[in-house]
């Protein structure tokens, strides 16, 4: 099978890890870049032996499938033009800038009925694709993601630009509507949201609590679970899983010291192995079985757009409790 011509748009941190990833992958043809800074596409399509476009008309004319990268604020315009030269679409979270813009993308989608994923890679992180065997019936989440202070990303608040991960892992494993959200935040240091807390309220009872900041001077991206007799703690930076859960063993008969029979309750831990992978990659592998073999793996469109709809919620109510926040 001919390999699918892949071109990558936006040439800054994200886009030029997507490009060199496309240009290992075996069943895909990097054969370009864009950027509306040319210099940038040119540096980088000199590295990867590949053209730099001129345009992004030229770039979706000589493609099959697009990796789009560029600030978010730019998502629905770009998209929306590679959905209407009928092309495959990988956008980069969040989906859009608003709800209305994601929603515009969703209908430019269904126009063009081309695969259209959201790159909510936490998803094809090892930690939580093995984790995806223990979780059973998750009754509190707790989730902390911070991050060091970087320009990049502050065009969004740190819930579109950190939170909306946790936002959608969350989604993806409760799976039950959200009745309730609340929400504080505050602006340190850029012109937005900085640092957000969020609690979210499911139907049938689950709560999770997520904390998002990017003011600390080291990562930190944690996950953790709470169900019925089991506990699970994941880690996305190494990635890592710890398991522990609570076991009851009769004891024998013979024991003369305990009552035959008694139960007792033992907590083990598991520690399972993870195969090493690259989240991007696996995301990619995703994409491209989507469109040859109409595989359902990755994070679909609809799926993105009820996170951004879930992070819209909790910036508003932010931003009602301090009306002021934006105001400097």
């Amino acid at each position: 099978m001919k390999a699918l011509r892949i071109s990558v748009i936006g040439c800054g941190y994200l886009g030029s890890i997507h490009a060199r990833l496309w240009r290992q992958c075996e069943k895909a043809s990097l054969v370009g870049v864009y950027d509306i800074v040319a210099s940038c596409a040119a540096s980088l399509a000199q590295e990867l032996n590949v053209r730099a476009f001129s345009s992004l008309e030229e770039a979706l004319d000589l493609s099959d499938a697009v990796t789009i990268a560029v600030p978010t604020r730019f998502h629905a315009e770009v998209s929306c033009q590679a959905l209407a030269f009928g092309k495959h679409v990988l956008l980069e979270k969040p989906v859009a800038a608003t709800v209305a813009e994601a929603k515009a993308i969703a209908e430019a989608a269904r126009r063009a009925g081309t695969v259209v994923h959201v790159g909510h890679v936490e998803r094809f992180n090892a930690a939580f694709v093995e984790a995806q065997r223990f979780i059973e019936q998750p009754l509190f989440i707790e989730a902390h993601r911070l991050s060091p202070f970087r320009v990049r990303g502050t065009d969004v608040s740190v819930i579109n630009d950190l939170m909306i991960h946790d936002l959608d892992l969350v989604l993806a494993i409760v799976r039950r509507p959200v009745v309730r959200v609340e929400a504080h935040g505050v602006s340190v240091i850029s012109d937005s949201i900085d640092i957000a807390n969020a609690r979210i309220e499911f139907a049938e009872g689950c709560i999770a609590n997520l904390t998002a900041s990017r003011l600390t001077p080291k990562p930190l991206r944690k996950l953790r679970i709470f169900q019925p007799n089991a506990y699970l703690s994941l880690d996305f930076v190494t990635p890592d899983l710890e398991v522990y859960r609570l076991i009851q063993e009769e004891h024998p008969a013979n024991i003369s010291t305990l009552s035959p029979g008694m139960p007792t309750k033992t907590i083990v831990c598991e520690h399972p192995h993870l195969n090493p992978t690259n989240a991007i990659a696996e995301e990619h592998r995703a994409f491209i079985a989507a469109i040859c073999e109409g595989t359902s793996g990755g994070v679909s469109l609809e799926q993105g757009i009820a996170a951004v709809e879930l992070a819209t919620a909790i910036e508003q109510q932010i931003l009602q409790r301090v009306p002021t926040l934006l105001r400097k």
